[in-house]
């Protein structure tokens, strides 16, 4: 017990002077970082002022251009703003970063900012091509963090418009290759019968304009050019009748906005 008395009496106060020290070190760092001038671009940033951010960013830059959050708070801004492409410059470089808190986000919005790219471009190769740039941050923004549930949603997002995109120009594809296939001349009887069946139309007279076109074609080699005649006389009954048209609606696309974090 003595021995106790004895240790206490002559280390307690370093002990204690040690532990205040520390403290102090550590609230000073904590008061040094609110005090940063990046966080003034922050507070605008959450305001919705992001050309007051970025221009605070930039300024900052000038005494910090190698710090890691500029490049990824610069991104994201210039994300906002709709400057996608200096965007992911400077997302680029904080993907690289050690952190992996910050690489994992900086890959996120690096792969937003592909997909607008994607968005924007007229033709359908470069939005291809964007997208699947999207994709492949995304699964890295998944490697390093592998909880990062908002990306594995978007994932799946891109993949779904990717392959609707790549659907479309297969189709348009096909439909060009069988376009410049020469379609044979409609033979004499199938000209006679076409024009009775537009006749047929013009008097309201659509299902047995319908019938005619379809003996036609089954009995007339040259007539299957006559197919989209047929699928529009059906389109008409099936209107008059009440119902849908069979012929598929292209509706386009409803998903939301994807997040930026």
């Amino acid at each position: 017990m003595k021995r106790i008395l004895r240790f206490m009496v002559r280390y307690l106060p370093r002990l204690l002077l040690a532990a205040v020290v520390v403290v102090m070190c550590l609230l000073c760092y904590v008061f040094s970082l609110l005090e940063r001038p990046i966080n003034d671009g922050n507070k605008m940033y959450a305001a919705g002022d992001y050309k007051g951010a970025l221009e605070t960013y930039t300024k900052v830059r000038e005494s910090e251009p190698a710090n890691p959050l500029l490049f990824y708070n610069i991104g994201t801004d210039q994300y906002r703003l709709g400057n996608y492409d200096e965007a992911k410059k400077e997302l680029e470089s904080a993907v690289r970063m050690p952190d992996k808190h910050l690489s994992s986000r900086a890959a996120y919005n690096l792969a937003d900012a592909h997909f607008r790219v994607g968005e924007k471009a007229n033709e359908p190769s470069a939005r291809i091509a964007a997208w699947r740039e999207s994709i492949a941050y995304l699964k890295k923004a998944i490697d390093i963090d592998n909880d990062f549930e908002n990306a594995k949603k978007n994932i799946e997002i891109i993949q779904r418009k990717l392959k609707e995109e790549l659907d479309k120009q297969k189709e348009n594809k096909d439909q060009n290759q069988n376009n410049d296939q020469k379609q044979p001349p409609l033979s004499a009887n199938a000209k006679q019968v076409l024009a009775r069946a537009m006749q047929l139309s013009k008097d309201g007279k659509y299902a047995e304009a319908k019938s005619m076109l379809e003996n036609l074609i089954a009995e007339d080699e040259t007539a299957g050019q006559l197919s989209g005649h047929v699928q529009r006389l059906d389109d008409v009954i099936e209107i008059k009748a009440g119902r849908k048209p069979k012929t598929k609606i292209d509706a386009s696309n409803t998903d939301n906005d994807l997040e930026v974090i």
